[in-house]
């Protein structure tokens, strides 16, 4: 049985969780719920459950503020729960972090449920808080944070103009860093694509995603491909021709 806590200011969506929990994830005990963070953090101290459903904006005490308030070291796993266009959802993609977006959808909590209990352990890494702390302060200034490449083996934390570009591989994705490695990520490049649009990467075929500033040339020929700085060459997809000439131009 994994024991929760939920923090989130709007009362109706705390009881709309619950209520999916409790119908979707009997797995789930619901230990307590806080509409106010305050008291919320205050119950986490004395009493950490094994998972905490945080909501990001609020007043008075945001997420981030909440985590601040706990410290680094967290004996519990997280699951963000914010609107898609909210401060700090970048912030915590980048973090490799979990996140469930409003409305939540059963599908989707069921999901992250079996992710925490994939988990090797169930609480995060203090470096991932480190980064998440980084990127939010990055977020507020306008600039671009760490992004977490998490492998079985280990989490790096790398700027995304490091990456060379990604490459879809089914439910996985593998991702070429400038310095000629390559690691493999359990994530889609879908959701890498979600991640890194807005910072001059751009997807020029179904299974290819690419850091602009580290294209070479286009060659013409051959349908029309690009060669990346690490001699990697891209197909671009007829469709995709115009946007990337226009984007490189």
């Amino acid at each position: 049985m994994i024991k929760a806590v939920i923090i989130d200011d709007e009362q109706h969506s705390i009881d709309t969780l619950k209520w999916k929990l409790e119908n979707y994830c009997p797995g789930v005990e619901i230990a307590a719920s806080f509409n106010n963070p305050a008291d919320g953090v205050a119950y986490l101290k004395k009493s950490p459950p094994n998972l905490l459903f945080l909501d990001i904006e609020m007043p008075m005490l945001n997420g981030f503020d909440v985590l601040e308030e706990l410290g680094r070291e967290l004996p519990f796993d997280i699951i963000f729960i914010t609107a898609y266009d909210n401060f700090g959802i970048q912030a915590v993609k980048f973090s490799a972090l979990d996140y469930l977006l409003k409305p939540v959808q059963n599908r989707e909590l069921k999901d992250a449920i079996d992710k925490h209990l994939k988990k090797a352990q169930h609480k995060v890494p203090t470096e991932q808080i480190d980064v998440l702390f980084q990127n939010v302060n990055a977020e507020k200034k306008g600039k671009v944070g760490k992004i977490a490449l998490a492998s079985k083996e280990s989490i790096e934390f790398v700027d995304p103009q490091q990456i060379v570009c990604c490459e879809a591989n089914s439910n996985y994705t593998n991702i070429y860093l400038a310095e000629g490695r390559k690691k493999v990520i359990s994530k889609t490049l879908k959701e890498f694509e979600d991640m890194l649009t807005f910072y001059n990467f751009f997807r020029p075929h179904n299974s290819f995603l690419i850091n602009l500033r580290r294209v070479n040339e286009f060659i013409r020929g051959d349908g029309g491909y690009l060669v990346m700085e690490n001699k990697m060459k891209i197909p671009v997809a007829k469709n995709k021709r115009e946007e990337l000439m226009d984007l490189l131009a």
